[in-house]
């Protein structure tokens, strides 16, 4: 018999699972580069060789754009950052979504699955400091372990993306610019995967020296033959008197193609993981 879980909860193992987290990462936590609550954007910064980092957290999108009524919950988002050589660190990005629309009148359709994975390759070609940008390229395989009732196309494909990131700061402002393409899923049903433009513009600005940060995300893709996705995303980022950071954002969509609205909350440790590398 199929095991069948209430969203309630979905919702107390998400939980149990951050309050794991966080209480690992109290003991274990060192030297953390955050990116969340960005939905997008990256920052052009490596691990150092032998560190592993985890970004995890949950998040909630809603669409209800012309006769649209959807749901779809992160639950959680995970994403592995592992540190292999002094400008080279390798990404792992995956997670659980919970999907539910609105079909006929009433009815509605829930579907629980794998999302899709990505696989990142991030190499740094040159190491900034202050207003002078350090930059990096991100080249990522997206891999389409999703149900297949939430793919376009019954084939599954393996897609890519190749994305350039340059970082620096502005006075107390740090910020992050993103632009590259690949070729990605498309949205419509039997149309497979299409060529794509991705971009991202970020910033992070500490406010006081309570360890509290405000962050905004502007980004977009824009996918052939499908209606533009771009949002923006404001939220905080607190790095407690343990360097534990954890994080919490709110979006809202700018275009056609992107949900209506959706929030996010996690957190990020990281620790050495591979001793020998490195010092």
């Amino acid at each position: 018999m199929r095991r069948r879980y209430s969203y309630r909860s979905l919702f107390r193992r998400a939980f149990l699972f951050l309050f794991f987290l966080g209480i690992i990462e109290w003991v274990l936590v060192e030297d953390a580069q955050a990116l969340r609550p960005f939905t997008s954007a990256t920052d052009a910064g490596i691990l150092a060789p032998g560190y592993l980092e985890l970004e995890a957290g949950i998040g909630l999108g809603r669409n209800t754009r012309h006769t649209a009524h959807e749901s779809s919950w992160g639950l959680p988002i995970a994403v592995f950052n592992i540190g292999l050589l002094e400008n080279f660190e390798l990404d792992i990005g995956t997670g659980f979504d919970l999907f539910r629309e609105k079909i006929e009148g009433s009815r509605r359709r829930t579907l629980g699955s794998v999302t899709e994975t990505t696989v990142t390759a991030k190499t740094r070609f040159f190491q900034g400091e202050g207003s002078i940008p350090s930059l990096t390229t991100e080249l990522t395989l997206l891999l389409p372990t999703q149900r297949r009732e939430l793919l376009s196309a019954p084939s599954r494909k393996v897609g890519f993306t190749a994305v350039g990131v340059a970082t620096a700061e502005a006075w107390l402002l740090i910020y992050h610019l993103n632009l590259g393409g690949g070729v990605v899923e498309s949205p419509k049903r039997g149309v497979g995967t299409v060529g794509s433009l991705l971009w991202a513009i970020a910033g992070e600005l500490p406010l006081g020296k309570d360890g509290l940060s405000a962050v905004i995300e502007f980004r977009g893709e824009s996918v052939r033959r499908s209606l533009p996705d771009n949002t923006v995303l404001g939220g905080l980022v607190w790095k407690s008197p343990w360097d534990i950071r954890f994080d919490a954002g709110a979006f809202g969509g700018l275009s056609q193609g992107s949900d209506s609205w959706g929030i996010t909350c996690g957190l990020t440790y990281a620790f050495k993981a591979i001793p020998w590398l490195g010092k």
